[in-house]
């Protein structure tokens, strides 16, 4: 199943952000009910080329933004795509703010039946950083409450939380899992990822900021590697494996299609070649391959 856009507007304004200015701009009604359950119709109907991202993908779906849950149609939209793909995995990516919000997170369980997974980012451990890094003073005490709120719901649906490094964040990801640790201390229940950062949209626009090697994010993995064995479920996302320390190998993922993906003269012949994502296209635009080795 797709990528879907669920909503253009969000109430953050995040300096990594992949999507770009125009996208807020879209006109509304593109993303509105009517339009929404049209092109999930077609898509269904075998209709190819509906949606942007992971047309050709089956067995699960992403809600993504923008922010989903600001959407004025929240709710009827939830219940209609979950009746609809009643055995899909649906992720819901959200910043979290709406479900510091006790009666919506509520009402949002009674809805979201599994398989159904609700993805936040964190950006720092501190209001200070995280704000800064989402651009709107005041998010980081929201995301905070939206989580346990979310935790509140005792599994009703999956959690991940998601750590997207970049210049700005790197040197706090040690006191980011610390946090985690002393804030949901049962990490059977929910999911950690941490993703190097994508090089579009804001991210690109921003990119002076936020420009980061892989030595650099990978580095601090490394010395972060006595808290990352205390999550039961960590994954590294956009990392090639020759990228990071050998304990670390296991956890990356690919998770970005092929399109998105580069393998230079020096992947041929390596033998974690196989399941390696090898280079971000637009990271190797950006920095080149000279980070790469053979294992």
């Amino acid at each position: 199943m797709p990528d879907i856009a669920f909503w253009n507007q969000c109430n953050n304004r995040c300096v990594m952000c992949t999507n770009e200015d125009a996208f807020a701009r879209h006109d509304p009604s593109l993303y509105g009910l009517k339009s929404q359950v049209g092109k999930l119709e077609r898509y269904l109907g075998g209709q190819g080329g509906v949606y942007f991202k992971n047309d050709d993908k089956p067995g699960f779906v992403s809600l993504t933004g923008g922010e989903p849950t600001l959407h004025p149609d929240f709710f009827r939209l939830l219940a209609y795509f979950r009746r609809r793909l009643p055995g899909a995995g649906i992720t819901l990516l959200s910043n979290g703010r709406t479900f510091a919000d006790g009666a919506f997170t509520k009402r949002f369980l009674k809805i979201a039946a599994p398989p159904f997974s609700v993805a936040v980012p964190l950006h720092a451990a501190s209001a200070a950083l995280h704000d800064k890094v989402a651009g709107v003073k005041g998010a980081f005490g929201q995301t905070m409450a939206g989580l346990e709120n979310l935790f509140a719901g005792g599994g009703a649906v999956g959690l991940e939380i998601r750590l997207v490094l970049h210049r700005l964040n790197i040197k706090a990801l040690p006191k980011i899992l610390a946090c985690l640790l002393e804030k949901f201390p049962d990490t059977a229940r929910y999911r950690v990822t941490a993703i190097h950062y994508e090089i579009e949209g804001m991210s690109l626009k921003n990119h002076r900021r936020l420009a980061l090697r892989l030595k650099e994010s990978a580095s601090a993995l490394g010395g972060a590697l006595p808290l990352i064995k205390k999550f039961k479920d960590l994954r590294l996302y956009h990392f090639p494996r020759c990228a990071v320390r050998r304990e670390l190998r296991p956890l990356c993922r690919v998770t970005l299609p092929p399109e998105d993906r580069v393998y230079t003269a020096k992947c041929a012949g390596c033998a974690a070649r196989r399941g390696c994502l090898g280079l971000m296209a637009e990271y190797y635009k950006a920095f080149g391959d000279g980070e790469l080795r053979r294992l």
